[in-house]
C-alpha cells in the first residue's frame, strides 16, 4: 500500500471498540453547517446597518451639492408657484366691487430688475383690500373704487404665498399711501436695480388722459328715447357711457361692426377674460381680444352681454359700433347726430 493511501485505510473495530477515537469529533449535518453560516451572515448585516444608521446623520450634509439651492423652509411654509403677471386677489370683493362708487384707473410699470407683488390697504386701518401681480419691465393696468389707499409692495425672487410674500424679498411702504381721482388715471412707476441693498425709486403722478383731455366743450342731449350730439372740431361724434359702471367716452363709430375699447379701459371696466382675434383696421391687421360687457350704456340707453373687441393700442376710450347702433335710427343733419330708438 502506497503512502497517500494510508489517510484512507482504517483496520476494522475489534469487538466492543468504537469505530471513532474520543479525540476525533463526529461529522455535523449539512444543514447545521448551512444554518451556521446564514445566522453568521445576518449578524453581520446588522452590525453593518446599525454603523450605518449611527454615521450617516453627522456626514450627510458632505453629501449635498456646495450650491446646492434646495432648502426645506420652502416645504414647511406651504409656497406656491410664483403668480403669472397681472394675478389679482381680492381680499375683499364687497369693497372693491361696489356699484354705488365711481371707478378710475390706476397704471403701474415695473422697471425693477425683480418682480413685484402690489398691496392695496385701507389708508386707515391699513387691511388688505387687493393683491395683483406685477412681473419685472411690464405694466399693469387696474380700475378701483376712487377714494385714498394704502399702499405696500413686496419685492423678491422666491415667491411664497400671500401671507409670507417672498421668501427672500422685502416689502417696501409707499409713504402717504395713493389717491384715486374721479375723471383722471394714477400712474406709478418703478425703479431700481438691486434687492440687498434695496434701491427703488418712486415715479407718481395723477393725470387725465391725452385724449380725454377738454378741446372743447362736447355738446348732447339726452331724451329717453333720443340722443342728440354735436359734431367736434375733428368731424367726429362723442357720447358719454359706460362699460361695467365705468364711466367712459365713446365715439360714434359706424363703420366699426363691434365696440371697441382700449385695454385700459378694460382695465377699469374689469374686463379680464378674453378671445384671441385677429382683426382689420384701417392701419392693417391688429391682434385684438374679443370679450363681453356685461352692461354697457351710453345716453339713456343701456344694454346687457354686449360683444367687444379690445384693442391693446387704441387711443380713444371707447368706440360705439354697429353691434350697439343697429338697433337705433341715426340721422345727422346740420352738424347734429340724432339716434333715436326704433
Amino acid at each position: 500500500m502506497s503512502i497517500q493511501d494510508r489517510d484512507y485505510y482504517r483496520e476494522k473495530p475489534q469487538h466492543g471498540e468504537s469505530s471513532l477515537s474520543q479525540s476525533e469529533p463526529a461529522a455535523r449535518p449539512l444543514w447545521l453547517l448551512m444554518l451556521k453560516h446564514l445566522f453568521a451572515w445576518i449578524l453581520i448585516a446588522i452590525l453593518f446597518g446599525v454603523l450605518f444608521i449611527h454615521w450617516m446623520p453627522f456626514n450627510q450634509s458632505s453629501l449635498q451639492p456646495a450650491n446646492s439651492n434646495f432648502s426645506p423652509l420652502r416645504i414647511l411654509q406651504n409656497c406656491e408657484s410664483p403668480p403669472s403677471h397681472g394675478a389679482v386677489h381680492l381680499y375683499q370683493p364687497a369693497t372693491m366691487r361696489r356699484t354705488d362708487v365711481l371707478y378710475s384707473g390706476l397704471e403701474i410699470r415695473n422697471n425693477y430688475d425683480y418682480p413685484m407683488v402690489i398691496l392695496l390697504t385701507e389708508a386707515a386701518n391699513d387691511r388688505r383690500l387687493l393683491a395683483a401681480s406685477l412681473v419685472s419691465d411690464n405694466l399693469l393696468q387696474l380700475s378701483i373704487p376712487v377714494g385714498q389707499y394704502g399702499m405696500q409692495i413686496l419685492v423678491g425672487t422666491e415667491w411664497c404665498n400671500l401671507e409670507k410674500g417672498f421668501s427672500d424679498g422685502i416689502t417696501v411702504s409707499v409713504a402717504g399711501g395713493i389717491a384715486v381721482k374721479s375723471g383722471t388715471t394714477t400712474f406709478m412707476r418703478f425703479d431700481g436695480e438691486s434687492l440687498h441693498p434695496t434701491r427703488l425709486a418712486l415715479g407718481y403722478t395723477v393725470a387725465m388722459p391725452d385724449h380725454l383731455q377738454p378741446q372743447e366743450q362736447l355738446f348732447e342731449i339726452i331724451d329717453s328715447d333720443k340722443l342728440e350730439l354735436r359734431q367736434v372740431q375733428n368731424g367726429h361724434y362723442f357720447s358719454s357711457g359706460s362699460i361695467n359702471g365705468a364711466a367712459v367716452t365713446f365715439m360714434i363709430d359706424t363703420g366699426a361692426t363691434l365696440v371697441s375699447i382700449s385695454s385700459a379701459t378694460a382695465a377699469r371696466a374689469n374686463i379680464q377674460k378674453c378671445i384671441s382675434r385677429i382683426v382689420s383696421t384701417a392701419n392693417g391687421t391688429v391682434n385684438a381680444c374679443l370679450a363681453t360687457a356685461e352692461e354697457l350704456t351710453f345716453g339713456s340707453f343701456r344694454f346687457t352681454g354686449i360683444d367687444l373687441l379690445v384693442m391693446p393700442d387704441m387711443p380713444a376710450d371707447a368706440l360705439l359700433g354697429m353691434n350697439v347702433l343697429r338697433n337705433f335710427r341715426i340721422e345727422q343733419v346740420d352738424k347734429v347726430m340724432r339716434i333715436t330708438a326704433q
